[in-house]
């Protein structure tokens, strides 16, 4: 029993100093980020990288039109890019307004649901691959904004790595408590551990989001791999282990809502599979892919807390006879350097005072998270959030009917309004799925529907029957609209005012009656 908690204890002992030495070399190289700018500067004048840009889109009709818009307005020869925009089950208006712009070639994918992100991209990538005269590809999120640099920091980087990672910063409409702890460890992570990487040459996890790759490197490993944070890590880990190592550049900057905000990570037990999966190439492997694959276990505040803590204790209650070189002054020497070593980064990171109050709450703000994954516990939270709020909202609720195709559910659709922003909120039982905010209710009432395409329902609703046509009637929310089909049936002339979530016994899914034109429908009535 002895001899096993020996074993364990030294386990924890290498684990915690590893991860101390590690997290202090990152502290030590991101001390060194002038030298993104002067590479990028270097390479400037150098000959500009033949890129394709390619964008996923899911109704981003929003941010799209202004993506498409920085694009064309690159300072970069428009000679040496190509835009091609992946239109997945668009229903917006995204296609009409993208072809006005012009300038980008539009692809259309999903006729009758999304195909997701990973599959639409495979299949356009089996054409572009064929392209020649091309150096690299660059893949881009619908819901990003970007400045008239941006190709141009981009073909820069290019020429010394194969695969580079840009940045992402979050714009912020309302300042809360919450949105400053996120923002901030967000720009913590990217100064200290993203860029510390990138300077000693380790991979960084891909970002599907902003994620850059040259041409010889697809050739060579055939494939993407999109569909969720695992699989990005996993893509990462393919990567690493055929010599190519994806590089982070803060210079290579994008902008999206704070509402798009997510934690980075994926799951522990998909990162231990990984790793266990993965143990039999560590010997075959070089240092860098070992390096990778250990580093996706790396532990958290609260678990790197206790270990440390444990080590403290114990030591300095007992002696370990067996293995006298874990003592009390050497676990505390550690400690010290890690606690040196944060306040270094504090420095290092350029937070400022008042963001580095909101760095220090984000363990607690983490714990909360996961606390607040206990049923119990997130049923009175938002009791007591649904309390407080309640003064400053404006909610009403419909009923709506959801199909499967055979059976038709009667649910319910809270529709609400808070400090300017809108949510839809779908709830069967006691289940229920809440958009994020939105600024209209379109989009909100779009997200819903389009989680609950994904596991086979439909709202049979309005907004997403064959027979409606939005009205832009010029106002931001936009939840008017027409129902055309008394007019498609020769009854009428003119189409019926409706709303997004009113609903009838005529339903038709949008797939069967896809585009009713009512400009055509009246020209041959």
């Amino acid at each position: 029993m002895v001899n096993l908690l020996t074993f364990i204890l030294a386990l924890l002992f290498i684990y915690a100093i590893s991860y101390t030495l590690y997290y202090t070399a990152c502290v030590f190289h991101s001390t060194k980020a002038k030298r993104f700018l002067i590479k990028q500067k270097c390479n400037a004048a150098a000959e500009p990288n033949n890129m394709i840009v390619i964008i996923y889109a899911r109704n981003n009709e929003a941010t799209i039109v202004p993506l498409l818009e920085a694009l064309n307005k690159q300072h970069y020869n428009k000679e040496n890019y190509q835009i091609h925009i992946i239109l997945d089950h668009c229903t917006d208006n995204s296609s009409n307004i993208l072809e006005f712009i012009g300038g980008a070639k539009i692809w259309r994918v999903g006729e009758n649901a999304p195909v997701g992100k990973d599959e639409a991209i495979s299949w356009i990538l089996e054409g572009l691959l064929s392209y020649q005269n091309v150096d690299a590809f660059v893949f881009l999120s619908a819901d990003r904004y970007i400045d008239e640099n941006f190709l141009s920091s981009i073909s820069a980087n290019l020429n010394d790595e194969k695969i580079v990672i840009g940045s992402t910063d979050y714009l912020v409409r309302h300042k809360t408590f919450v949105n400053a702890i996120k923002t901030t460890y967000h720009s913590y992570i990217d100064r200290i551990f993203n860029c510390g990487r990138s300077l000693m040459g380790l991979a960084n996890v891909v970002d599907s989001n902003i994620f850059v790759i040259k041409k010889e490197v697809l050739d060579d490993i055939k494939c993407v791999d999109f569909k969720d944070l695992n699989s990005e890590l996993k893509y990462t880990t393919l990567l690493v282990r055929n010599g190519f190592i994806p590089k982070f550049c803060p210079l290579i900057k994008t902008y999206t809502s704070i509402d798009n905000y997510k934690d980075r990570k994926p799951s522990i037990s998909f990162k231990i599979s990984l790793v266990w999966n993965c143990l039999s190439l560590i010997f075959k492997s070089k240092p860098k892919f070992c390096e990778f694959l250990f580093n996706t276990l790396a532990p958290n505040f609260w678990f790197l807390f206790l270990i440390y803590a444990g080590l403290l204790s114990f030591t300095n209650t007992y002696e370990l006879t067996n293995f006298k070189l874990i003592n009390f002054n050497l676990v505390f020497f550690f400690f010290a350097l890690l606690t040196v070593s944060f306040v270094v980064s504090l420095f290092s990171s350029k937070l400022g005072k008042k963001n580095i109050i909101y760095l220090l709450t984000y363990p607690l703000y983490s714990l909360l998270k996961i606390c607040l994954h206990i049923p119990v516990v997130s049923t009175v939270f938002d009791k007591i959030t649904n309390q407080n709020a309640e003064e400053e909202k404006e909610m009403s609720t419909v009923d709506v009917c959801v199909t499967d195709g055979k059976n038709n559910i009667q649910c319910k659709l809270d529709l609400i309004s808070e400090s300017g922003l809108v949510r839809a909120v779908f709830r069967f039982k006691k289940k229920k799925y809440s958009s994020s905010s939105q600024i209209r209710m379109l989009d909100a009432i779009k997200e819903v529907s389009d989680k609950l395409n994904e596991h086979g329902f439909r709202m049979k609703i309005c907004q997403s029957c064959g027979y409606f046509n939005l009205k832009m009637d010029g106002s931001t929310n936009m939840v008017k609209g027409y129902c055309n089909r008394l007019v498609v049936q020769k009854e009428s002339e003119e189409p019926l005012d409706t709303i997004l979530w009113n609903s009838c016994g005529y339903y038709i899914p949008q797939e069967v009656n896809k585009i009713i034109d009512i400009n055509s429908v009246r020209d041959n009535s």
